[in-house]
């Protein structure tokens, strides 16, 4: 069974010692086994970043696993027999694909003001209308909305999206659109023009700052309760992380 998926490396392309190469097939010989033997891959764009974090310099890419076993993580997670780098993707692509995952594996709302909202694991919640909030609150569950104009946590132009959730990231990718988690070992991520982010202690914000219809800088930071405060919004000014008002 062939299944299109996401992968993380490190700087060097490499996953756990192995080398990869983008256009060419790596093939593991013997049983695969999930989390245990084989090679692994992720479903969800966003799920690379549990394994492979931004901040590390990680590298990922879009694969196509050839002989993917039948059990699943209790996230995206697959293990394969074999593994196709298909091509190289930076993060505001792969920040675009799991906006596009979310809508793809969930029944969306699509008018305005309409809200969407999911408790458990695994769970994905998606909004498509103007000033359109989407929550989600489960372990590994995403939160995606396109909508225009609303304020908190979003993936549009500023139609809200949360997640509270360990380990389930937010990203946002539309004009003033925010991104807010509360769980442990979460990523928040807005890339969107004026885009702001927040999480708890531990976690990580990344963020864009936009000049004349180009990204002129991309900062990451970790939530250190010093620097970087917990449970505050944080836009990108002139390369560096200020508190949104």
């Amino acid at each position: 069974m062939k299944v299109n998926g996401y992968k993380g490396f490190d700087k060097d392309l490499k996953c756990r010692g192995m080398q990869y190469e983008v256009g060419k097939t790596a093939t593991y010989n013997g049983t695969v086994s999930l989390c245990n033997s084989g090679l692994h891959f992720c479903e969800h764009p966003l799920d690379t970043w549990t394994y492979y974090k931004p901040q590390d310099g990680s590298r990922y890419a879009v694969v196509e696993a050839d002989g993917v076993a039948d059990k699943t993580s209790e996230n995206s997670k697959r293990v394969a027999q074999s593994l196709t780098v298909k091509a190289e993707v930076k993060i505001p692509a792969l920040l675009k694909a799991a906006v596009e995952f979310v809508f793809s594996k969930v029944k969306t709302t699509t008018g305005d003001y309409a809200h969407s909202a999911t408790t458990g694991n695994s769970a994905h919640s998606a909004t498509t209308g103007a000033y359109a909030h989407s929550a989600t609150t489960g372990d590994h569950a995403y939160a995606a909305t396109t909508g225009y104009s609303a304020h908190l946590a979003t993936a549009g132009a500023s139609a809200p999206s949360a997640t509270t959730g360990q380990s389930a990231h937010s990203a946002t990718t539309g004009s003033s659109a925010h991104s807010a988690t509360t769980g442990k070992q979460c990523i928040a991520a807005a890339f969107g023009n004026q885009g702001g982010a927040k999480g708890a202690i531990g976690s990580w914000i990344v963020l864009a700052e936009w000049r004349d219809g180009e990204i002129k800088h991309m900062g990451l930071a970790r939530i250190d309760g010093k620097k970087i405060k917990a449970d505050t919004f944080y836009v990108l000014k002139g390369g560096k992380f200020t508190e949104a008002s």
